[in-house]
């Protein structure tokens, strides 16, 4: 996510822009969960999610903050692991909050298996990734999107929010004065998408 290539300027934006994302999903998943469907798979999955996306843009704040101390590998480190957890934990909701079906489930299992591998991954090689890794994981979540939207109406929110979710990341990796427009474009995509959740 960071290196000393990062301006100050560009550092204080991007925290400035998370902290708000952060209060912002608070926010909205709260009301997701309160207004959604009163079922015990909704309350777990939306839970998992606002939990883990909590910590994750938590994490992401502090890291942002503390960019060019000795403490950034760790806290790096720490926050890639719980973003995979976030972007796992993202898909429960569609894959079992709202109906069981047992394509629903495979999709649990898949981004679920694909989640854990990619933390333990992380923690092992932190930076180093091989183009296997893109791969793996394109296909993973193009097979877990596929087999959830085969018994869920497609909504177009939830679509954009995917795309804007790959151009965060992508933004993210590419240039450092592009980190601000990958904090946009992760703000824009988890509104978005607990729109999507919520209508």
């Amino acid at each position: 996510m960071l290196s000393q290539k990062y301006t100050t300027k560009n550092l204080v934006a991007s925290s400035l822009i998370t902290g708000a994302n952060l209060f912002l999903f608070l926010f909205l998943s709260l009301v997701t969960l309160l207004a959604g469907r009163h079922q015990t798979s909704w309350n777990v999955a939306c839970s998992l999610c606002l939990s883990s996306g909590a910590l994750y843009l938590l994490l992401k704040v502090i890291t942002l903050s503390l960019a060019n101390t000795r403490a950034y590998r760790v806290l790096d480190t720490i926050t890639r692991c719980f973003h995979y957890l976030f972007l796992m934990c993202l898909l429960y909701p569609l894959a079992f909050g709202i109906t069981f079906d047992p394509r629903g489930w495979i999709a649990f299992g898949l981004i679920t298996a694909w989640g854990f591998l990619m933390l333990i991954y992380t923690a092992i090689f932190y930076l180093r990734y091989w183009r296997w890794t893109y791969a793996v994981s394109l296909v993973t979540w193009i097979v877990c999107l596929i087999l959830i939207f085969t018994f869920i109406p497609v909504d177009l929110g939830l679509i954009t929010a995917f795309i804007l979710g790959c151009l965060a990341y992508y933004y993210d990796k590419t240039d450092p004065k592009f980190l601000v427009i990958s904090c946009l474009a992760e703000t824009l995509m988890l509104c978005l998408f607990t729109f999507g959740l919520l209508f």
